[in-house]
This record gives structure tokens, sequence and C-alpha cells, in this order.
């Protein structure tokens, strides 16, 4: 994959209607449209919305130069996404506790997510992302537009969001969590 200078959104999880990747589509058409310079790329496995579909989204959209979908990536080839990365998206319909979210942060990744389920206790609103009303891609896109403004900003959020997953999300501070309830039952 080759360097891309364009901010770059990613998204991903399954190619799923309730993961919100129409949502997100929508929200690539306005910035476009508005004249934001952007690369989106999807990564993930296709489910309920299949390449087909999805291209054909693209091309009734005109969004074939700012938007590429790569299909399931695992470890390294995932990690490429990663580093590129600008700002992370996840526009869900349906979630408990999203770990690709943490994993946005323990990259340095600000997030953008729609407000459902643990996304609230995830995101720190304004401080290490945004969290947007569901299914609202003028929202979405106007979130996105501010952190291509203030890209400044954009790095600061995933910095902070660094800092929280490495106080809060690492697997040692689960078991010093879990170390704690442990001796509170005892």
């Amino acid at each position: 994959m080759m360097m891309d200078s364009r901010f770059n959104i990613f998204f991903l999880s399954n190619m799923m209607l309730e993961k919100g990747v129409w949502t997100l589509l929508d929200a690539c058409h306005i910035l476009k449209d508005r004249g934001y310079d952007f690369v989106c790329n999807f990564v993930g496995k296709w489910s309920d919305i299949g390449e087909e579909e999805f291209a054909a989204y693209l091309q009734k959209h005109r969004l074939e130069d700012v938007v590429v979908a790569h299909g399931a990536k695992y470890g390294n080839d995932k990690e490429m996404y990663w580093m590129q990365a600008d700002l992370f998206i996840l526009p869900t319909y349906n979630e408990c506790f999203p770990l690709v979210l943490l994993e946005a942060m323990q990259h340095g990744v600000a997030c953008i997510a729609s407000h459902e389920g643990g996304i609230v206790d995830i995101i720190d609103e304004g401080e290490t992302g945004y969290i947007v009303p569901m299914k609202d891609a003028l929202a979405l896109a106007e979130k996105v537009a501010y952190c291509m403004e203030h890209r400044d900003l954009c790095r600061e959020m995933g910095r902070k969001g660094r800092m929280k997953f490495e106080c809060e999300f690492t697997l040692q501070r689960f078991e010093e969590r879990m170390c704690d309830i442990l001796k509170k039952l005892v």
C-alpha cells in the first residue's frame, strides 16, 4: 500500500449494515461534495454488505477516488492501515464495548463513533474523539471536517487516547482491577 498525503480516515470492522458502513459512505459523499481532500480506507470482511453493492454505491456517488475497500486484513497487513490513519471512525448501530476503539487508542488515533452501548465510556468527548448521533451522516461529516480543519487537535486527541489506553485498558491494568475486586470479596 502506498503512502497517501491526503487526510486518512480509517474504518475497521465487518462490512455490515449495523456497523454503519452506509452512514460513513454518506458522510464521505458530503465531504467530497464540500471539496475536502481525504481518503477513506475500509478494512473488513464482506458480510451483509457485498463487494459489488459497495462498488455500485461508490460509482453512483463518484467516490472511487476517495474511498477504497481493502477486504479483511490481519496482523502486519492491518498494522499498515493503523500507521497511516489520521482518524478512526465507527458509526455503529449495535455495540456493547467495541474493542476496535481501544485498538485505535492503542495506536494513538483519534476516534469518532456513534452514541451506542459502552462507547461513551471509551471516548472522552472532545478529548480523545467525538461521539455523534447514530445514523446521522451529516453530523459525522461535520465532525470529520472539523478534524480535517484542525489536524493538530486531531493528533492531540490521538495522543490523549493513547494515554487513556495506557492508564485504563492494558492487560496489566485489567489484572490490577481484577485483583482489587477479588481482594474486596475475600
